[in-house]
């Protein structure tokens, strides 16, 4: 099955609600066993909580599940962080385990910080350490990242979109066609309607990682045997920042699964069983 065709099952399954939390517009589902641990799915560059949908199900006997996107009112991450932390206590979690993908898992590192004592839990994915090592290599690549930004918020969007497609489709690794297919299905899918102002909104959050204070080890102290690490053997993030991101965690359960950065959605199954059973132990 396509992208296209499981997305309006998805759709049909789990209608979004949205509320508005200290004048941000949150949209989410939240599904599964409300006495069950709150499981917060936190999205990767295309900041659509769609890509966690093979997430819902196979979780929601034991957990209550809550997927959103990050509204486009907080500009910044600190400012997603408080936001979430709100919306938060609005819906009366307590506690979350957050499951972070790419910079979702960056972010997840933020509120863990921003916030201390009130995570339940983390399983990132396809991420790096927000420590002071990764952030200086990723000023160092993403040095033109203000300018592209401006170039962003001006470009004919509908003429770029082609190339962001082709430049999402350069993630993959050893996908099968079957794979293949469905990431290119993916791509044309969430392009045909994406907005430019989202784009620009979800760009901004990724060029401020880098304008973030660094963590440390000490940030996570709290959170020992309770942090999963899911690594692919071919990600967009290097193995020395794997490294890294393994030295800020204490006592972490490592995965090490085979694919590249696109593997959380093409290979969910893998991923889910590796999830399920750390939240069970």
């Amino acid at each position: 099955m396509l992208y296209s065709e499981k997305l309006r099952g998805f759709a049909a399954a789990h209608p979004c609600k949205t509320l508005t939390v200290d004048g941000a517009v949150f949209r989410y589902t939240l599904s599964g066993k409300a006495s069950g641990r709150t499981l917060v799915f936190l999205n990767g560059g295309m900041n659509t909580l769609e890509m966690w949908m093979d997430y819902v199900d196979p979780l929601s006997d034991a957990f209550q599940v809550l997927l959103f996107d990050y509204p486009q009112a907080l500009r910044t991450n600190q400012e997603l962080v408080v936001g979430m932390h709100a919306l938060f206590q609005a819906l009366g979690i307590e506690k979350p385990v957050f499951l972070g993908a790419s910079d979702g898992g960056m972010v997840a590192q933020i509120y863990v910080q921003k916030f201390p004592g009130e995570a339940g839990g983390m399983v990132l994915i396809s991420t790096g350490g927000m420590d002071a090592n990764t952030l200086k290599s990723l000023r160092r690549k993403y040095f033109l990242a203000p300018l592209m930004l401006w170039y962003m918020k001006r470009c004919n969007y509908e003429k770029l979109k082609p190339k962001l497609i082709q430049a999402g489709m350069r993630h993959i690794r050893n996908e099968s066609p079957e794979e293949i297919a469905y990431a290119q299905d993916m791509f044309e899918t969430i392009f045909q309607d994406y907005p430019q102002e989202k784009d620009v909104h979800i760009s901004g959050l990724l060029a401020d990682l880098m304008n973030q204070r660094p963590v440390t080890a000490e940030d996570f102290r709290a959170l020992k045997g309770k942090i999963l690490l899911i690594l692919p053997d071919q990600d967009f993030f290097s193995g020395k920042m794997q490294e890294d991101l393994i030295r800020l965690m204490w006592e972490p359960e490592i995965r090490y699964v085979s694919g590249g950065h696109l593997s959380t959605v093409l290979k969910a199954e893998d991923y889910i069983r590796a999830i399920r059973a750390f939240l069970d132990r």
